[in-house]
């Protein structure tokens, strides 16, 4: 079975290798800045002893005249190195001796070199009661003590050609040199090995010990990077996974899930996209099953007519009349128009309604629509009104005449079924920009405005029984908003001055549409 590892995981595994990355080139990089300066510290801190040591060699050497006084001394050697190496302030190499010109950092003071044994650089004289031999301690000039890896590097004295006057160097090994200047001449050299490093053991244990806390750091800050990142792993994504199980049971059918939005970033915004995204499918499904409810009812009306009728013709109730054959026929037109008219919303949801753009006159289309519907306005008692506000008496738009001629004749049909017997309508066509535009008011019954953004619902109609007393199959304005939109104009309704509906539609004019 192929392991397959969750986001969660990958999640974690990605926060956890980023920050075992960032501690290990953090750690390397603190680790060479660390060799790199503190060895450039150690090797300062050399030439420091160096010079040091160069100038209390030059004091000693113009008091003595010569190299004589240090040849084959070294308990001399040892004191001068001594002399020159940092101690704590105040230390004393006897107890009872008090500081003079040759502690700290100083050399011995003017005359020390030619005082007799028990002075600086001899010692006590043997049994004298209250002095302390102090023992050479390891790294003063000697090299390192023995079992021990480490110690300064030993210095040594060479007169000016070059012999050695005191300390230890080994043949062909490369010396950094100071010069030993007295009464404005050279006369010597003070010179130490020129090594890969110059730690001492103290040096080095100090560095090893911060090599050892900053592993043991970047340990730390490893195991504290696996909670965090385990936290925030499954921190980000458990409202990921949410969102998931809801969509899950979505598309499952379960349209009322919901999730609860716990944050105002991204994560947040996805969430309330996802709801929308229920709310706009729950209100889809209730649309279609009110829509197939509706159409069921709309289609078996007429067809429970004509069945009636025919039984009854069939039963000799009534006789095939020409009035009762009128009434059938009725009856047919009603359910061919409704069939009709759900045919060409399915053709326009799906874009299959054929249109054949070409200059037309929608004022003309207009005229001809009431022309031919003159009988029902008389005898509706209808006082209707045509203005066309343009220059030429004209409105030409670029659009399909047949689909605009369906436009008017569905909305004069609207104002025919719903208007109170003698009432009026009010037609405006007028020019805005490169819109045509197409008003449309009609007097009362007025239409509430909470149900005016649900005119051009397929099916949706202001009264609330299925009587139907006006005939409408609710249809003619989901249609007439479909042929606008389809010549990418807009379509909208408001409450007319005259008491009734008014309805704008907008039109592309010339190339625009």
């Amino acid at each position: 079975m192929r392991f397959s590892p969750g986001i969660t995981a990958k999640l974690f595994a990605a926060f956890l290798v980023t920050n075992i990355v960032t501690a290990v080139v953090v750690g390397w990089g603190v680790r060479a800045a660390f060799d790199t300066g503190f060895e450039a510290y150690v090797k300062e801190r050399e030439e420091s002893r160096l010079n040091r040591l160069a100038a209390v060699l030059s004091t000693a050497y113009t008091e003595a005249g010569s190299w004589d006084f240090l040849r084959g001394n070294e308990s001399l050697w040892l004191d001068l190195n001594r002399s020159v190496r940092p101690e704590p302030r105040g230390f004393r190499t006897s107890p009872r001796e008090p500081m003079r010109g040759g502690e700290f950092g100083r050399g011995p003071a003017p005359g020390d070199f030619t005082k007799g044994p028990g002075e600086f650089g001899r010692g006590p004289p043997p049994g004298e009661p209250g002095k302390v031999q102090p023992s050479p301690r390891e790294g003063f000039g000697m090299g390192p003590p023995p079992g021990r890896e480490f110690g300064p590097p030993p210095a040594v004295v060479l007169d000016e050609a070059g012999r050695v006057v005191a300390g230890r160097s080994n043949p062909g090994e490369e010396l950094m040199r100071r010069p030993v200047v007295s009464g404005g001449h050279r006369v010597g050299w003070i010179a130490a090995p020129m090594r890969e490093t110059a730690f001492d053991f103290a040096d080095r244990r100090f560095r090893d010990q911060q090599w050892r806390a900053g592993w043991i750091v970047a340990l730390v800050a490893v195991a504290l990077s696996a909670i965090v990142a385990a936290f925030l792993a499954r921190g980000l994504l458990f409202p990921v996974k949410r969102i998931a199980a809801a969509t899950r049971k979505l598309a499952d059918g379960d349209y009322a899930t919901r999730v609860e939005a716990t944050s105002s970033d991204e994560l947040g915004q996805l969430v309330e996209d996802f709801n929308r995204l229920g709310n706009a499918l729950e209100k889809h499904e209730a649309a279609r099953r009110n829509f197939m409810a509706d159409v069921s009812h709309e289609l078996r009306t007429p067809i429970a007519v004509l069945r009636g009728e025919l039984e009854a013709i069939e039963d000799g109730v009534r006789k095939a009349s020409p009035e009762n054959m009128a009434s059938l026929k009725a009856e047919v037109a009603r359910l061919a128009r409704l069939v009709d008219d759900i045919h060409d919303l399915s053709l326009a949801d799906v874009g299959g309604l054929a249109y054949r753009f070409e200059a037309v006159d929608l004022g003309r289309i207009v005229l001809d629509t009431l022309e031919h519907a003159a009988a029902r306005i008389e005898a509706r008692g209808l006082d209707v009104a045509v203005d066309v506000r343009t220059p030429d008496g004209m409105l030409a738009v670029r659009g399909d005449a047949q689909r605009l001629g369906q436009l008017v004749a569905n909305l004069l049909e609207n104002t025919l079924r719903y208007t109170d017997e003698r009432g009026q309508l009010r037609i405006g066509l007028r020019i805005e920009g490169r819109e045509a535009v197409l008003e449309w008011s009609d007097s009362e019954p007025g239409v509430p405005p909470e149900a005016l953004p649900r005119l051009f619902e397929r099916l949706f109609r202001v009264e609330t029984s299925r009587n139907r007393t006006h005939g409408g199959s609710g249809l003619g304005l989901a249609i007439v908003k479909g042929i606008v939109e389809a010549h990418g104009g807009t379509v909208s309704a408001r409450a007319s001055e005259l008491g009734g509906l008014r309805i704008e539609a907008r039109l592309p004019r010339g190339e625009a549409a």
